[in-house]
């Protein structure tokens, strides 16, 4: 008798981590993209300052800031080197929500489309959700939106 009571026990365990592992997948497969910027939104706390109180001037919400994303990167199957992005805030606007990085006077940002593609791209591909990326810099009252798309090579 005790043999059957063990293996009760051992397939109700079964069923119950499968029935968890299938709700997982579940949840996962029909969770919306929006869901990964509201994961974001609610990462990192905001402090008050001057940048902030410029993106509100702007009607922009502040939802979260100071942002590390870690990178691993690894260079011809050698040992992972790993590296940050950082962004500075995380803003919303009318329902679009925008990764903000403030200009700094140490690395200005070239304004040039390569300048822009090499400074700014790795946050648009990182975040494709998101529908810009603000440069925002308070000390000259300067607010761009950047964003980019793929171009039709026939031109």
């Amino acid at each position: 008798m005790d043999r059957f009571g063990d293996g009760l026990v051992f397939v109700v365990a079964l069923v119950l981590i499968g029935w968890w592992i299938w709700r997982r997948f579940d949840n996962w497969l029909h969770e919306p993209p929006s869901s990964r910027l509201r994961k974001l939104a609610q990462a990192g706390e905001v402090e008050p300052d001057e940048a902030v109180d410029f993106l509100q001037e702007h009607g922009y919400s502040v939802l979260s800031g100071k942002h590390r994303v870690p990178l691993g990167v690894i260079v011809d199957d050698g040992p992972v080197q790993t590296t940050r992005l950082y962004f500075d805030y995380f803003a919303a606007k009318e329902d679009r929500y925008y990764l903000v990085r403030l200009e700094r006077s140490r690395q200005p940002i070239d304004w040039t489309a390569s300048g822009l593609r090499e400074r700014l791209l790795p946050y648009a591909l990182l975040f494709p959700e998101c529908d810009g990326i603000i440069v925002a810099d308070p000390k000259d009252r300067l607010l761009r939106t950047v964003r980019f798309r793929v171009e039709d090579e026939k031109a």
